[in-house]
């Protein structure tokens, strides 16, 4: 592809062709409600192309021919690319209409990114009264994939479990967890530790965790399994 732009072919006679076929597409079939100008402007870019590229390839090239070629095509690429962006995006087009104007078809499918099958766990550390910490760790024999520049994260979940003899209130668990999917509490984070503070009523209860990794897309690697602490 020409200059990384990946929507445009690679060869001036293939982004000519592609010119030609929106001249006669886009107004026949009122693609993207472009004004006449700029089918027009367009045609214009196309003929002085098609004669710069006949001169370019001809025994009688000279560096100012070569040079005024670039530019022409340098115009008509900038033209092509305004009407894309401009009048292709918003209503997006249909397929059918992507594909009569030689350009790929988006990809609609929902795909995950690559998420790790790590398995995460997290040692706990106190920080002081109804506080814990999590510190992050990465369970024997897997890889450590969570990265601040990646779109995967832990999600974290977790509940409060009070003594049998108090009842539960609120939000709290009522009998200890055997699922992730009880736990009542979800976060998600980047960080390589993070900070619980809890209420000061909770001191003598029972919390519960569960984490595994998740990108933003709907990938999601295994839950570890369910870890306690007594919070102080």
């Amino acid at each position: 592809m020409a200059n990384g732009v990946h929507w445009l072919p690679g060869g001036r006679e293939e982004q000519l062709n592609m010119a030609r076929v929106w001249i006669i597409i886009i107004p026949g079939r009122n693609i993207g409600n472009v004004p006449a100008a700029d089918i027009t402007e367009l045609t214009t870019l196309t003929g002085l192309a098609e004669t710069i590229l006949q001169a370019a390839l001809s025994n009688k090239r000279t560096t100012i021919i070569t040079a005024e070629c670039q530019r022409i095509f340098g115009e008509l690429v900038q033209k092509m690319r305004f009407i894309k962006d401009r009048y292709f995006k918003n209503p997006p087009l249909a397929d059918e209409d992507y594909v009569a104007l030689l350009l790929k078809v988006p990809d609609h499918t929902r795909t995950p990114r690559g998420i790790s099958r790590a398995q995460i766990t997290a040692e706990i550390g106190r920080s002081g009264t109804s506080m814990l910490i999590l510190l992050y760790r990465y369970a024997e024999w897997t890889e450590n994939l969570a990265d601040s520049h990646t779109d995967i994260r832990y999600q974290v979940r977790y509940g409060v479990l009070p003594p049998s003899s108090t009842p539960a209130t609120g939000i709290e668990l009522t009998t200890s967890p055997t699922t992730p999917e009880e736990l009542p509490i979800v976060f998600a984070s980047k960080r390589r530790k993070d900070i619980i503070t809890f209420n000061p009523g909770d001191s003598g209860k029972m919390a519960y965790f569960c984490i595994h990794l998740e990108n933003r897309v709907g990938g999601y690697g295994p839950w570890c399994p369910l870890f306690s602490a007594i919070i102080l």
